[in-house]
């Protein structure tokens, strides 16, 4: 009885790598919780911009062919951050606060904020191309123009408040504790 004790507290301490010789094995732990935060915000992003600009005041859905959408919306989206009563914005501050306010080091949190940014800016061109055709205009509209650097810079700012914020939180709480 003492041997099979000994050797189940030995299995134990193997590592994962071990059990699973010749298999892929994840970590869902932190992996898990950084790309579902990339999905809420990649989903809820233009989610919350296409639910609240693409419907009129009746409730009636808008086709994205109508002359009263702005295909800009896709690729400036803080041209409509007034209307859609910033929760974009929210959503994206949270996620950051979220994913650096869970890391043990902070800038595992900021970095995985910070690819956020490329990843808006590409589904913004996804959504686009799929809406109005392949094209070079989203390009020149995000690269080409002072108003897609401004849309970097927002999304940039924001996204960096939302982690420091994060940072300062856990800092400060974990002071408190202390």
């Amino acid at each position: 009885m003492g041997k099979i004790k000994e050797k189940s507290a030995q299995g134990r301490n193997h590592s994962t790598k071990e059990i699973n010789k010749g298999h892929v094995s994840i970590n869902w732990g932190r992996q898990g919780g950084v790309i579902l935060s990339y999905l809420v915000v990649l989903i809820g992003f233009y989610g919350i911009i296409a639910n609240i600009i693409m419907v009129d005041a009746y409730g009636n859905w808008i086709s994205y062919l109508d002359p009263r959408i702005d295909g800009r919306i896709l690729i400036w989206p803080y041209t409509t951050y007034l209307q859609t009563y910033f929760l974009p914005i929210l959503l994206l501050f949270l996620i950051s606060f979220i994913l650096t306010y869970k890391e043990d080091i902070p800038l595992y949190g900021i970095k995985a904020s910070l690819w956020l940014i490329p990843s808006i800016i590409i589904e913004g061109f996804v959504f686009y191309w799929m809406m109005f055709g392949l094209s070079l205009e989203p390009f020149v509209l995000q690269f080409g123009t002072g108003e897609g650097y401004l849309n970097i810079l927002i999304l940039f700012l924001i996204t960096i408040t939302g982690s420091f914020s994060g940072m300062k939180i856990k800092q400060l709480l974990s002071r408190r504790k202390k």
